[in-house]
């Protein structure tokens, strides 16, 4: 079953208690304290797979849970940590808060890996707390609650060729002929439910091709089935708008469905609306489509638009076609991503707009609530805490000037250092 779209709740695991523990053996009447840390909790960690093209898996479970840090123990022992727990994804899937609809990462490259909610860090024991004036201290900390959040998963197939068109205009006969996609085919309106992705040889090139369920009028208000199967599109260099040349002397005219196609492309996104075009007639086996091509063909070209004819069936026009397309894929630009930093396990960083980021884990919120802001210092301490925990490499993509939130503080990233916004 193709599913492109989730919503799931992710939560981390806590991290576990510190210990109070005192050293007691043989010999060793005073052997001071030996509580141990707790474990920290494990992360949710969300990782893409080219494995995989649905989101079907993912579905089947509504609340993902890592597995809390163990408590410390005596003798000094650190409690293990928790459990991460591990989502697969397909290539292509975009990862967004359901709260704020804010995008969290996209992921567009095989076994390429985002945390989402990090696990709470353990509890210190009493031996971490031990000073020179208190050497047997009867304190321990708690392990911190893990980041809980409700996520949506949206996945974009990653294509080079995306083919559209209205329903029966030769969309999936083009991509089996093509390809080694077997899609379904038949005779009657809407065979194609889902999007089907196939891989194109030709001529020592390869690339990847999309065909997508049919389009009718009014499918930006819903009609059909809508335009919700448009997103797989959008990441593709260049379009194929197949038309039912077949058609052309009835009085469904295929150049009045063209410029339906393109209504609806611009109903639904003008990004989209602005990709490069080819336009494929269909059906030239069929006397009417052989006899109109010639004039049909004269009409786009007098606006500029390429236009191929093909059969499917024959096989007419296909090599014409796939030449174009290769020439074209040649000097197009790579558009996998949208812009969006692409995040690693390590990585922190909420992109919010191309120069402002929010950054948001327990070490930073408690870090800036620990400051004394009315101190003259204030941001030289904290910068001066960021590199002795080693955190300031986390900012060194930013560009200098952009602005940096943590919790409800503002920052200005100089380059080297945190400055007051």
């Amino acid at each position: 079953m193709f599913i492109d779209q989730v919503v799931l709740k992710v939560r981390a695991g806590r991290g576990g208690d510190g210990a109070i523990s005192f050293l007691r053996e043989k010999y060793i009447p005073r052997g001071g304290p030996a509580g141990g840390n707790g474990g920290k909790g494990g992360d949710v960690i969300v990782i893409a797979s080219s494995q995989k093209k649905t989101l079907y898996d993912v579905a089947l479970q509504k609340v993902y849970e890592a597995s809390n840090g163990q408590p410390g123990k005596g003798k000094n022992q650190f409690g293990k940590d928790g459990v991460d727990a591990i989502l697969v994804v397909p290539v292509g899937t975009q990862i967004f808060d359901q709260k704020d609809n804010r995008i969290i990462a996209d992921l567009t490259e095989d076994k390429q890996e985002v945390i989402i909610a990090r696990g709470g860090r353990g509890g210190r024991g009493n031996s971490s707390f031990a000073t020179s004036t208190n050497q047997s201290p009867r304190i321990a900390e708690k392990g911190e609650a893990g980041e809980m959040r409700e996520i949506r998963l949206e996945l974009k197939l990653i294509a080079d060729v995306g083919i559209s068109g209205f329903p029966n205009a030769g969309k999936s006969t083009l991509l089996s002929v093509v390809s080694a996609a077997k899609p379904r085919i038949a005779d009657y309106p809407f065979t194609t439910l889902h999007p089907n992705l196939g891989v194109v040889n030709h001529r020592d090139q390869q690339f990847v091709m999309v065909d997508v369920p049919g389009i009718i009028e009014g499918a930006s208000h819903g009609a059909g089935l809508g335009l919700e199967f448009l997103r797989h599109i959008e990441r593709t260099r260049l379009i194929l708008h197949c038309v039912d040349l077949s058609q052309y002397y009835s009085e469904n005219n295929p150049y009045d469905d063209f410029l339906t196609l393109r209504r609806e492309f611009e109903a639904y996104s003008s990004s989209l609306a602005a990709k490069p075009f080819f336009v494929v007639a269909t059906k030239l086996d069929l006397p009417p489509a052989a006899q109109a091509f010639h004039e049909f063909k004269t009409t786009f070209e007098q606006q500029g638009i390429p236009v191929f004819g093909i059969s499917s069936i024959t096989k007419e026009g296909i090599h014409q076609l796939l030449d174009a397309i290769i020439e074209y894929l040649k000097n197009a630009p790579e558009i996998y991503s949208e812009d969006i930093p692409s995040l690693s396990k390590n990585t922190v960083l909420n992109p919010t707009s191309p120069r402002h980021y929010r950054f948001s884990t327990p070490f930073l919120d408690r870090l800036v609530t620990e400051i004394d802001w009315n101190a003259e210092n204030a941001c030289a301490i904290l910068n001066q805490k960021l590199a002795d925990a080693n955190f300031l490499k986390y900012f060194s993509a930013i560009q200098p000037g952009s602005i940096i939130e943590i919790g409800t503080w503002h920052f200005i990233w100089s380059g080297k250092r945190l400055e007051s916004a």
